[in-house]
């Protein structure tokens, strides 16, 4: 079952294909306030080579102790992976890529076109019933940005699970980059119900509501 999840899980191929890797005011009210049961990840140059070392961005984010963290992707493709497993099954998924906006928002339209194109193409060879929920302007915390909701269900283990999937990109202070975030939550979990509940629902707005550039 679990190598079913890290299909799921990956995100990497987006931001070769396409250009740019898919990926808030704090909640806290600051780091000295950190509450016990959370640990904090802050993004650094050290071992980043490639494109991760050339889009380098200095940011930061809360997330549960029982979530695990990885940060070594041998494609180069995202900068952390963090994923909330019960009884090795995915729960909720957050990968943190890299973006590169362009100067025009035609441009970057465009770009969130291609990306958002192999996501559709990747995801409905995967997932039955695959479809876009929505898509357009977001703003989580005091950042804004762009983003796409999906839906789509598999089957394992004699039950339908559903997946979903929320993609956002966020330019950072250099207006020359920027990040991408790529959610993946299904109904293993019983917080989530609807495609709605990604990111709003369960432990993922943790990550989301405390992620900030430095």
């Amino acid at each position: 079952m679990k190598n079913t999840w890290k299909i799921l899980a990956g995100c990497g191929c987006i931001s070769m294909l396409a250009g740019a890797a898919l990926l808030a005011v704090s909640f806290f009210a600051g780091r000295a306030m950190l509450r016990d049961d959370l640990a904090h990840y802050e993004n650094t140059r050290e071992g980043r080579t490639g494109k991760l070392a050339e889009n380098y961005v200095d940011f930061s984010f809360d997330y549960p102790k029982s979530w695990t963290i990885e940060t070594n992707d041998p494609d180069k493709i995202n900068f952390v992976t963090a994923e909330r497993t019960v009884e090795e099954k995915t729960y909720e998924n957050f990968n943190v890529g890299y973006f590169r906006p362009a100067p025009a928002d035609e441009a970057n339209q465009q770009l969130y076109r291609e990306a958002l194109g192999t996501i559709e193409s990747q995801y409905t060879q995967q997932l039955r019933e695959f479809r876009k929920v929505s898509e357009g302007s977001t703003k989580v915390g005091k950042y804004t940005g762009h983003e796409a909701l999906y839906t789509g269900y598999l089957e394992a283990e004699a039950q339908r699970i559903d997946v979903f999937i929320r993609a956002i990109f966020r330019p950072s202070p250099d207006p020359a980059k920027g990040v991408s975030i790529l959610m993946i939550g299904t109904t293993l979990n019983p917080e989530l119900k609807r495609p709605e509940d990604l990111g709003t629902k369960g432990e993922l707005p943790v990550l989301l509501e405390s992620f900030e550039f430095k």
